[in-house]
């Protein structure tokens, strides 16, 4: 019969495996609002590169099955600036056809606080690889994908960067935008950045950060005992929720942070039809 102290290192095996096969998968998700636009937006978030245990080439494949219009990315793309070779040999397989999109996480402003210099190289890279940094400003995309029958619509995107760890914009960023487009969305990180946007200001706000909860406990210990962020206090951390009258999606993201390990919880990539 086998003694505890054989079948408790067993568990304990069968439970880091699981949790490193949970890390390696990943869900594509798939959302229509429809708002009448005829875009396909696709998001990632939490990539954190260092510890990622997904290929470039399986996610290539749901990119390309996908055929978004844009690609949204918010943040949390590296943690050291060693992280950045590797990060751009995993973006270049991704292949992406399509315009993309990206706002600072909060491991991007540690990183650019500790290495002030590095700042510069990685907006550099940005450029370099066709990735346009959305910070605090906004741009039109092109919904013009059904006007031969009448159902176009204005579209604008707009990047808000990380509440906490960055520098948001001010509010005024918002004026006058609801009387140019049709719809709004906007992405950021931390979605404690819902509590500070103005009422009814955004059709879709994306956002990550919270990995859905990356190694579960119950009664949602994780969040109370290891985040100090508003909104997971509040319960909220994974899917769509309505705060102060906006839309918001919270992504439980494709990465991981301190151990390449998940527990019920599964990367996910995320695909709006707006």
């Amino acid at each position: 019969m086998l003694r505890w102290y054989v079948i408790t290192p067993l568990i304990l095996l069968i439970l880091v495996v699981y949790m490193i096969i949970q890390a390696a998968v990943y869900k594509t998700r798939y959302y229509s609002l429809d708002y009448g636009a005829g875009v396909r937006l696709l998001h990632l978030t939490d990539i954190h590169i260092n510890l990622l245990l997904i290929s470039s080439a399986r996610l290539r494949k749901t990119i390309k099955k996908s055929n978004p219009d844009y690609i949204l990315i918010s943040g949390d793309l590296i943690e050291t600036p060693k992280n950045l070779e590797k990060f751009i040999k995993w973006f270049k397989g991704l292949d992406t056809k399509v315009p993309v999109f990206l706002v600072y996480g909060n491991h991007e402003h540690k990183c650019f606080r500790r290495n002030p210099s590095f700042k510069d190289e990685f907006d550099k890279t940005m450029k370099e690889l066709n990735i346009q940094l959305l910070i605090n400003k906004q741009v039109s995309l092109n919904a013009e994908k059904d006007a031969s029958s009448g159902n176009a619509k204005k579209v604008a995107l707009l990047g808000i960067d990380d509440i906490k760890a960055g520098k948001p914009a001010d509010n005024d960023i918002f004026a006058g935008l609801r009387d140019k487009y049709d719809i709004i969305i906007a992405i950021s990180h931390n979605p404690d950045v819902s509590l500070y946007i103005p009422e009814n200001s955004v059709d879709l706000l994306v956002t990550g950060h919270f990995h859905g909860g990356q190694i579960w406990m119950p009664f949602k210990l994780e969040y109370l005992l290891l985040r100090k962020d508003k909104l997971s206090r509040m319960g909220h951390i994974k899917g769509f929720v309505t705060i102060r009258g906006n839309l918001m999606y919270i992504s439980r993201g494709l990465g991981t942070v301190l151990f390449p390990l998940r527990f019920f919880s599964v990367p996910e990539v995320t695909v709006f039809d707006i």
